[in-house]
């Protein structure tokens, strides 16, 4: 079909809110709390939502009739036909539809009679319509259909997420140079500010793309061990989110993300010492005032943040993967990561034999990442993207590596038929979204 969809990036989810006031030059506000910005280029499903996600988004996405209407009356203003949703489908059942922003499967649903439809692989993109007799109505469609919606709030300092405001150590009026972790967080302390504790998936990507545009490869975050290998938000904060590298062997007692523009699946973290920190950043609520640091000049306006609860993908001893079936790991019928699959009977160097395929999938907003943390297997574990491309090939011996899926799904196989006679314990591997 050859039309135009367009996308909306939602913050509604994230605590950014404006006053009844006024909203920026080419914003507009919505129901009095919201200020959107529209924005059209043609992006597919995946491209778009890795837009929102750089200012700490997802696609939009509607709990209600209200809602619904809403968006369908802002999109038809704007002379937008159909708007991608923050949403994807599994299956031909709503309750297999999830939302990209991690809080599980929809509870609202306004799709077409006979949709969700999931004719081939990547077909489970969701979009609305504008105009016609399906106006307001849900379709499911190819991702690579494509255009571009967007909204933002207007921030009150140059780099607002969630209520708080960022400043990133090569924009503070201090000297590059390498130091403890203890002098970084002084430096924080002095104008009145903690170092950066991370909260959420979307937080981790707010952070990768503030370094867009520069060489820091690596930035120090504000966590500290309290025994070897458990840390502390220094900020007092909850360790609830870890995003921590599955293949990273480094030992320290501080964290440092990866914010190579260069890694296709950076913003992971690992332990590193706490003797050479160069680059770091400082956090402050929105609004509050600060010593010593100057600040684009703009009106500010208050802002309300609203507690959230954001999706939380864990270090694998913590994670809680959701099947979509019954099933165990070998030959489900869907595993929705993040979480781990080992291949059957694994470590045991006796594995049953068995023929084993692995259906994985993240949610629609991010790629997948497979890590392989243990190799050892007679016979070839293939690797297939969600169009049955190739994307590894491996047997035998092999140190920890990964692959990283051009999408949200793919396929893996094996036969353990000889992994026993030969003695190989099988493998294990971690699944991620970036």
């Amino acid at each position: 079909m050859n039309f135009s969809i367009f996308l909306i990036c939602s913050l509604f989810s994230l605590g950014y809110y404006a006053t009844q006031k006024s909203c920026p030059r080419g914003f507009e506000l919505y129901k009095n709390k919201k200020c959107l910005i529209f924005a059209q280029t043609s992006l597919k499903h995946l491209e778009a939502e890795q837009q929102c996600r750089s200012y700490g988004g997802h696609l939009f996405t509607v709990n209600n009739a209200i809602d619904n209407r809403a968006i369908n009356d802002l999109a038809a203003n704007h002379g937008l036909a159909y708007i991608w949703m923050g949403m994807y489908c599994f299956g031909n059942q709503t309750n297999l539809c999830y939302l990209d922003d991690g809080s599980g499967p929809i509870k609202y649903s306004n799709f077409n009679p006979g949709f969700p439809r999931i004719d081939t692989e990547r077909s489970g993109c969701v979009f609305m319509e504008t105009f016609g007799n399906d106006i307001g109505r849900w379709s499911t469609s190819p991702c690579e259909w494509s255009g571009l919606w967007y909204l933002y709030p207007h921030p009150n300092c140059i780099h607002n997420y969630n209520g708080n405001c960022y400043y990133p150590s090569h924009e503070l009026n201090i000297p590059v140079m390498n130091r403890t972790f203890y002098a970084t967080e002084s430096i924080c302390h002095t104008h009145s500010m903690e170092l950066l504790s991370i909260h959420s998936r979307e937080e981790v990507d707010y952070i990768k793309f503030l370094y867009n545009g520069t060489d820091i490869k690596q930035v120090s975050l504000g966590a500290h061990a309290i025994v070897p290998d458990e840390f502390a938000w220094t900020d007092g904060t909850k360790f609830k989110y870890e995003n921590f590298d599955p293949l990273s062997t480094a030992k320290g007692n501080c964290l440092t993300m990866n914010v190579d523009t260069d890694r296709e699946d950076n913003g992971m973290w690992y332990q590193t010492i706490c003797q050479t920190i160069q680059d770091f950043v400082c956090v402050r609520k929105a609004g509050k005032a600060i010593v010593g640091v100057e600040e684009e000049p703009m009106e500010v306006e208050d802002v309300e943040v609203e507690e959230v609860i954001n999706p939380k993908f864990q270090m694998v001893k913590d994670s809680k993967t959701i099947n979509l079936a019954d099933a165990s790991h070998c030959n489900t019928t869907l595993f929705l990561a993040p979480g781990t699959i080992t291949s059957i009977d694994y470590p045991s160097q006796s594995p049953r034999s068995m023929l084993c395929t692995w259906k994985i999938a993240v949610l629609g907003a991010f790629r997948l990442g497979l890590y392989f943390t243990d190799f050892s297997v007679y016979e070839p574990v293939f690797v297939y993207s969600s169009n049955g491309t190739l994307l590894s090939f491996r047997q035998f011996d092999h140190d920890p590596f990964s692959v990283l899926a051009p999408s949200n799904m793919i396929t893996i196989t094996h036969d353990s038929v000889k992994d026993a006679q030969y003695q190989k314990r099988g493998f294990s591997a971690t699944v991620l979204p970036f």
